[in-house]
């Protein structure tokens, strides 16, 4: 009888091998697959902290833009990481995110910087701060317009100080942001700016200090740098007011109206009195061309009369002093010329009154309109102002 008992044995051992193979490819492929999911992970960590900075400034830049709208102003920085804004400060440091009522403690990392130029006179550019800057054009006396404020302060102020912030010369002591192809060079002014650093990191470009000066938000990141910046300039947030159509119609349509019937009326007033002066110079002129046909008739009368004397004296004398009766012939004609002359102009000065006294009476209506509307239309330029630009 035969025994076949080995060879089971070495199908044992050749099973045993190709298991430990198996085994270590399974073992190389899960430590790639682990090496790829540790890597997908911690893109994907990365990710998300970069998608939660730009959310968290972009929360942060709405806030702001409503706080705006509301106080007519920008918030003033934070001096300490309390979020409470602090105008004692300057230009720049932290993000008052609790007067903003951000409730994102991540918040106290932003760095900000708001554009504070102030000036004494309307030019006045401190972004942080409400004031009365809107003067607009008012006819206070007189009939001279000038401009004027009214006394409100609301969103018109807060646009007229960006006119201000735009019209102003660059200038390096307030905020601006500089270019992203020259970190050391300035770009240009900006109303407000915003700053993150790098998750886990310090800040490596100009927000690390207390200058008013942040990188361009388009400046590329690099070892050492990145920073992420957002940034509204002064014509950004112009627009965002929507200052352009509010301060047009504000300081031009309704003002500019008020100071048209103010000036009007005192025209009319004027003109009136120069109708009245023209009025008493037809009467004068009238009075005048009576006087002048009164004349001219004597003078009529006394050439006739002269005629007369020289007819009779020729016919008692011998005829020599003929040529008298032509000259005084001439004089009477002469005289009647005068008389007719000044019959024109009488009428002529009686026409020019009549015009005078209707030009006089038409003005009075005008007058009085435009006395009724002055206060009206000022009131609603006044009621514009007041209300602002929302």
């Amino acid at each position: 009888m035969t025994r076949r008992a080995p060879e089971p044995r070495c199908r044992s051992a050749r099973q045993r091998g190709v298991s430990l193979v198996e085994l270590a490819v399974v073992l190389v492929a899960i430590g790639l697959i682990s090496l790829l999911l540790v890597q997908f992970m911690q893109a994907e960590s990365q990710q998300r902290r970069d998608t939660a900075g730009r959310d968290l400034l972009k929360r942060a830049d709405d806030a702001l833009l409503a706080f705006a709208m509301v106080n007519s102003r920008l918030p003033c920085p934070a001096s300490a990481a309390s979020g409470i804004e602090d105008c004692a400060g300057g230009q720049v440091g932290l993000l008052p995110y609790r007067t903003l009522g951000l409730p994102d403690a991540n918040a106290r990392l932003i760095r900000y910087g708001v554009l504070r130029r102030p000036d004494s006179t309307r030019r006045d550019a401190d972004l942080a701060i409400l004031r009365d800057r809107f003067a607009p054009m008012q006819v206070l006396g007189g009939g001279v317009a000038t401009e004027f404020p009214v006394g409100n302060r609301n969103g018109l102020d807060l646009c007229w100080a960006l006119r201000s912030a735009q019209e102003a010369p660059v200038d390096a002591s307030f905020l601006h942001v500089t270019r992203s192809d020259a970190p050391a060079s300035i770009a240009d002014h900006v109303a407000y700016a915003l700053a993150l650093p790098a998750p886990g990191e310090r800040f490596g470009g100009h927000q690390a200090g207390t200058a008013p000066v942040f990188d361009s938000p388009r400046r590329r990141s690099s070892a050492g740098y990145g920073d992420r910046v957002l940034a509204v300039g002064l014509d950004q947030l112009w627009t965002r007011m929507r200052c352009g159509d509010s301060l047009a119609a504000s300081s031009h349509a309704h003002f500019n109206a008020a100071a048209a019937i103010a000036v009007t009326h005192t025209a009319l007033q004027d003109y009136k009195t120069q109708l009245a002066i023209s009025l008493k110079l037809a009467e004068a002129n009238v009075k005048s061309g009576e006087a002048a046909i009164v004349s001219a008739t004597s003078g009529v009368a006394n050439a006739a009369g002269g005629v007369a004397d020289t007819v009779s004296e020729g016919l008692a004398s011998t005829g020599i002093t003929s040529y008298r009766i032509a000259l005084g012939a001439v004089a009477t004609a002469a005289a009647i010329a005068v008389t007719v002359t000044s019959g024109f102009l009488f009428d002529a000065a009686v026409d020019a009154r009549a015009s005078a006294q209707t030009a006089l009476d038409d003005v009075e209506p005008l007058i009085t309109s435009a006395a009724a509307l002055e206060p009206v239309i000022l009131e609603n330029a006044r009621a514009a102002d007041a209300v602002g630009i929302y």
